[in-house]
């Protein structure tokens, strides 16, 4: 069994970052790394207080423990309920914010000794430990240990001393994965730093360009008891309102259509904003939100076609339309494919890992041409150039040019799901027996 442990020493843990006490995303993050076991470990005067606001979230998981000791001694008993069972131990301080990838880094790492997160020579507050070096922790009943650079000096000197050297590795993070919360002003620049880990690395110029409306919007929507699925579904009416104009033809019913799709397009980036503000990612929600990107593209063609044939009378949009459609729904069912065979239990990770894999093969023509025209169908873009399109009243271009380019997505799809060996996924997990103490 996995197991972890979160401590959490001083109010400053329930400084709110992304509507989430500090320590509560400790929690969370802990879980999504693969701990099912969360020992909780709070000082006697502020662990009640702390324990009544998380229980007060809803968001605290039942299998909870809670271990209240004096801070001098916090991470050597978090240690000791920890080490017993557990492969190695990672330590989350829990006045801190993290960027996801910090908590893979710790959850992932299986050398001997410790690892130690540093940034600019200040430890970050995340390590971890092997199960030899915790039990030489338990063991030595002298050392009374309560903080990461206590337990840093521990391991450097006392542990060398009594039980031998031991293999410390330290792994340098940028200063902007992570920051301590001690005041206001260092809760605000958590915030701004959260804002921007919700940037992907696979975003072009229109999706950032999107999220500078979008993030605003997602930071209201997390004050309120909404969902990430819940946006995805509101996305995907607007959508469907898209597609309808669309399909009333005409050159204003047509304009409104493009800027519905336009607003879709924004809001599409809100549901995983949410979701990684308030840790609600899920597999769930990915493959909901990539069902309804596909429905979007539908609801949109379909619309585009049928006011083609309205406003101009030609049945021969029909077979355009047709086209596009096949090629839309073959492409989608391809990538699906993709999907589970690149990225498995991360569907998230799709995108970078066809990317990757497209990259690593420049010489064949069909990854060539997919890499660097991929973007092109993208909700990001897409819905500008429908845009640009719709006030020039040539929107009949979108719908010849996209049926020859989704057929020819589908076949690049296809290839893809053939040439791209699959992948297992990581999951990015903590290894079984396991353990995770977080701790002031």
């Amino acid at each position: 069994n996995h197991q972890a442990s979160d401590a959490d020493l001083s109010n400053s843990m329930l400084a709110e970052v992304g509507a989430l006490p500090l320590v509560l995303r400790a929690i969370i993050s802990a879980r999504s790394a693969g701990a099912d076991r969360v020992v909780v470990v709070v000082d006697p005067v502020n662990g009640p207080a702390i324990r009544r606001r998380l229980v007060s979230t809803r968001r605290l998981p039942d299998s909870v423990e809670w271990l209240e000791v004096l801070p001098e001694s916090a991470i050597s008993i978090a240690v000791q309920r920890a080490a017993a069972n557990a492969e190695r131990v990672v330590l989350i301080m829990g006045d801190r914010s993290y960027q996801p990838s910090l908590y893979r880094s710790a959850s992932e790492w299986d050398g001997d000794g410790a690892l130690e997160l540093v940034s600019d020579g200040v430890l970050v507050g995340l390590t971890a430990l092997t199960r030899d070096l915790a039990l030489d922790l338990v063991r030595d009943s002298d050392s009374k240990i309560g903080s990461i650079e206590e337990l840093h000096e521990w391991i450097r000197t006392r542990h060398a001393a009594k039980f031998g050297p031991t293999v410390v590795y330290c792994k340098t993070v940028a200063e902007d994965s992570w920051q301590k919360v001690a005041n206001e002003q260092d809760r605000v620049l958590a915030e701004k730093k959260l804002e921007s880990w919700l940037v992907k690395s696979t975003d072009g110029i229109f999706a950032r360009m999107n999220r500078k409306v979008s993030i605003p919007i997602s930071r209201q929507l997390i004050k309120f008891p909404i969902t990430p699925n819940m946006v995805s579904l509101f996305t995907l009416g607007v959508s469907f309102a898209s597609g309808l104009y669309f399909g009333l033809g005409g050159y204003w019913n047509v304009l409104i259509g493009a800027l519905l799709s336009v607003w879709a397009s924004i809001l599409d980036g809100c549901d995983g904003e949410v979701a990684r503000l308030k840790l609600q990612v899920s597999d769930f929600g990915c493959w909901l939100d990539t069902i309804c990107d596909y429905l979007y593209y539908i609801f949109v063609f379909v619309g585009m076609t049928v006011g083609l044939v309205r406003s101009t009378g030609k049945a021969s949009y029909l077979t355009w339309g047709g086209m596009l459609l096949f090629g839309a729904i073959a492409t989608f069912v391809m990538a699906s494919i993709g999907r589970n065979r690149l990225s498995g239990q991360r569907p998230e990770q799709y995108l970078a890992e066809w990317q990757k894999n497209a990259e690593s093969r420049k010489s064949n023509p069909l990854a060539y041409i997919g890499r660097h025209l991929e973007f092109i169908i993208r909700r990001c873009f897409m819905p500008y150039a429908l845009l640009v399109f719709a006030l020039l009243n040539l929107i009949w271009i979108p719908i010849c040019v996209g049926a020859v380019g989704a057929n020819l997505a589908w076949i690049i799809s296809a290839y893809s799901v053939i040439a791209f060996s699959p992948k297992e996924a990581k999951p990015g997990t903590l290894s079984a027996g396991s353990a995770t103490a977080a701790s002031l």
